[in-house]
């Protein structure tokens, strides 16, 4: 059991491997490193380094260096901040200082967009539940012949309203926030 659980283990983590082969072999390192720039990533030149090294390949350094540069001037804009904030992709604190401040005054103002569009959707989900749980509830309250029962049942269903009116109106103070957000 031992030996198939550790064999499990070393497939999952090759299939995790940061480059193939033949990417190795093409040693683009200025474009690998540009795209790691651009996708707000700090450098990979080691875990690269050491899935290259099973072919033999090493990166270099400099070029690596020089396109992931290049990747963080088109990703650290306030433009991009906003964009990362507002799709709830967390920052890597990867830009340099003269660029990191609009990155970041975007990237918060994306970053609150983003959550309240997460928690008004998140009261939406629960308000759609208590719906769907009160609906059951009724069709219980109304075939039990059980007096405890439908007293529980009764008591179900008014919990589930006082949740779905605070939701409701949480819901909306959400939403009104939202309206008076700058685009």
């Amino acid at each position: 059991m031992k030996k198939t659980l550790l064999m499990m283990a070393v497939l999952a983590l090759s299939g995790c491997a940061a480059m193939s082969d033949a990417e190795c072999r093409t040693g683009d390192w200025y474009g690998f490193g540009e795209r790691d720039g651009r996708d707000g990533s700090g450098s990979r030149l080691g875990s690269y380094a050491q899935a290259c090294q099973k072919v033999g390949i090493l990166p270099d350094p400099a070029e690596y260096s020089r396109g992931h540069e290049r990747g963080l001037r088109t990703y650290c804009t306030p433009e991009n901040g906003y964009r990362v904030g507002v799709s709830g992709q967390s920052y890597e604190n990867v830009c340099a200082p003269e660029l990191q401040a609009g990155f970041l005054r975007e990237y918060e103002r994306g970053r609150v967009r983003y959550e309240l569009r997460r928690d008004i959707d998140s009261l939406r989900n629960d308000i759609t539940r208590w719906d769907r749980e009160n609906v059951r509830l009724g069709d219980l309250i109304s075939k039990s012949s059980n007096e405890d029962e439908r007293r529980r049942y009764l008591q179900q269903r008014d919990n589930n309203d006082r949740n779905r009116r605070d939701a409701r109106i949480r819901q909306l103070l959400l939403e009104t926030r939202w309206n008076l957000l700058p685009n």
